[in-house]
């Protein structure tokens, strides 16, 4: 999987970079942005028949097998774009073999419309649920590092006066693809079996109603389909940006232009490896949105600038945060789709996604002066980006198993932190019961522990806490959880009142029984007097909780600032 993901990234870029150098891109008289975004249209429209075929046909064929073949036929027609460029002089062809050119696009593009959906549709047969996103990461990691080699390999090699430099990077793009396809013959699958009623669902009207009866799905592919189109203004873009903002040497164009791809790609690359090093794969849609909302900013930054650098850092930007948000949307559709129809549903991902991007080439490829009129679309594209960005981070944020929406929005927060910093990491939540009185007893690490536990659980816990630790700053937070104080000085049998209270209204109690932290040690100390009597009292389940991997330290400033597992 890997080895034929980098020959993809390093073939795609080889075959970019070589029909922008047979059809003159870099030629005053040729308008590049709008030949780039021809390229890509001829090379995406297949998708738009293919991609709902494709996906029945991963989830009724062997999936490695239609990868294997879907790479051999992108080597063929590579070997075959080798016999039109010039034996000897000039690489640039006539306008009469454009059609030609952009056919063999096409025909790259169609097996690339039936090998994506079966890939990502087999990521999860491979890779353990509970990294999967982190494999994804790796996928397009690898496949930017390859789009990156292959930008710094052509921008240097090709030359447009010298057809001999075409010709060997066709072959290299050829032997790619044809070694690493037949790596895909030795790929071990796990077949997991699909359940009876779903054996029946063979046709893609089948996906189409998993879909419509699963909102966050359909949610999710309307925002892939927006940022692949916004993907495809940015990348139409650089060509403009290099030809008309940034008073380059029209014999460096192309050269700019890989540069910029390659800022991109280094953006990308980053971007992967954070998304990898999160390690989890919950509140990837708080990740999505709030990155979806800086590639936008970044966006805006790339359409403002009239210096080249400038617009090298807002592309490594656009690269970050745009490919994390890519990345974080492809791992909710693959791990909320089931076996039996995620390829049907990765096809329909495909063919969504395929329409906003055909549509948007189409436009650029059609615009007069698409040069200079580009940034206006770049633009609009940013705009509308942050809108959804910022409305979709406030319907999620503001959800949540708390009372209250600012309460909300801290949990998510909050939970991202224990997700991502603390690596938390939870068993047997299942025992928890939905409803009714329960007494969660824990033992007591650190001042994260009642976070851990909340951030697992799907019920507000009521907490019995030291009151000396309700600080008045977050007297909001207090007035939410509700928690039951406790003071050390007096009786405590107010407090022992309101938790039975609590427990008669069918709550959630959390308790360390302890009755301290055990800080740098961790072994479980003597229980305090009064917790059996609770459960006697109100006939509430008790639920023991353990935990483990939490700092030992003994200041609880760095209970929160070392990272845990």
């Amino acid at each position: 999987m890997w080895t034929s993901v980098a020959a993809s990234g390093f073939g795609d870029r080889m075959i970019n970079l070589g029909v922008l150098t047979l059809l003159g891109a870099d030629r005053a008289s040729v308008d590049g942005t709008s030949l780039q975004a021809g390229i890509d249209f001829c090379f995406f429209l297949p998708y738009l028949l293919l991609g709902l075929p494709a996906g029945l046909l991963a989830d009724l064929v062997p999936r490695k097998w239609i990868l294997l073949v879907c790479d051999q036929g992108r080597a063929a027609i590579l070997a075959l774009a080798v016999f039109l460029v010039p034996v000897s002089g000039s690489a640039q062809l006539g306008k009469e073999h454009t059609p030609l050119v952009l056919g063999l696009i096409a025909a790259v593009g169609a097996f690339a419309a039936i090998f994506n959906p079966a890939r990502n549709a087999m990521i999860p047969q491979i890779i353990p649920t509970r990294q999967v996103q982190a494999g994804n990461a790796l996928i397009f990691g690898i496949a930017v590092i390859a789009s990156m080699v292959g930008l710094g390999i052509g921008g240097w090699h090709f030359d447009s006066s010298d057809a001999s430099t075409v010709r060997s990077g066709l072959v290299l793009g050829t032997l790619f693809f044809a070694v690493s396809g037949t790596f895909f013959g030795f790929l071990r699958v796990q077949h997991r079996q699909s359940t009876g009623a779903a054996k029946g669902g063979r046709l893609n009207g089948a996906a189409l109603h998993y879909i419509a009866s699963h909102r966050r799905l359909a949610a999710l592919i309307g925002i892939n389909m927006l940022v692949w189109g916004a993907a495809m203004v940015v990348k139409s873009a650089a060509m403009g940006l290099c030809k008309t903002r940034y008073a380059i040497d029209p014999d460096l164009v192309i050269q700019r232009f890989a540069h910029m791809n390659l800022a991109l790609g280094v953006g990308m690359l980053l971007g992967a490896g954070w998304v990898a090093w999160m390690g989890t794969r919950r509140e990837s849609a708080m990740v999505a949105l709030a990155t979806m909302f800086a590639a936008a900013c970044a966006a805006c930054g790339l359409a403002l600038s009239h210096v080249y650098l400038v617009g090298l850092a807002c592309a490594f930007a656009v690269g970050l945060f745009g490919n994390a948000t890519i990345i974080c949307i492809a791992t909710l559709l693959q791990t909320l789709s089931p076996n039996y129809i995620r390829g049907r549903v990765m096809g329909l991902t495909t063919l969504t996604s395929t329409i906003t991007i055909v549509t948007v080439n189409f436009l650029v490829w059609q615009t007069p002066n698409a040069d200079t009129l580009i940034v206006i679309g770049v633009y609009a594209t940013a705009l509308i980006l942050a809108v959804v960005a910022l409305a979709g981070l406030w319907r999620l944020m503001t959800r949540g198993p708390l009372e209250g929406r600012l309460v909300n929005a801290v949990w998510h927060l909050t939970r991202a932190y224990a997700l991502v910093w603390q690596r938390l990491r939870w068993e047997g939540r299942h025992h928890i019961p939905a409803t009714g009185a329960v007494i969660i007893a824990s033992n007591h690490t650190t001042g994260l522990d009642p976070f851990m536990i909340q951030m697992a659980v799907h019920r507000t816990v009521r907490w019995a806490m030291d009151a000396s630790y309700m600080f008045p700053a977050l007297g909001f937070f207090w007035r939410a959880i509700k928690p039951v104080a406790i003071h050390r000085t007096g009786t405590t049998g107010g407090a022992t009142r309101e938790m039975i209270r609590r427990l008669h209204a069918g709550e959630l109690l959390g308790i360390f029984p302890e009755g301290g932290i055990q800080r740098e040690t961790r072994s479980l100390q003597p229980f305090q007097q009064g917790i059996a009597l609770l459960a006697k009292r109100t006939g509430a389940a008790v639920l023991p909780v353990w935990i483990e991997g939490t700092p030992t330290k003994r200041n609880m400033f760095w209970h929160f600032a070392c990272r845990g597992r």
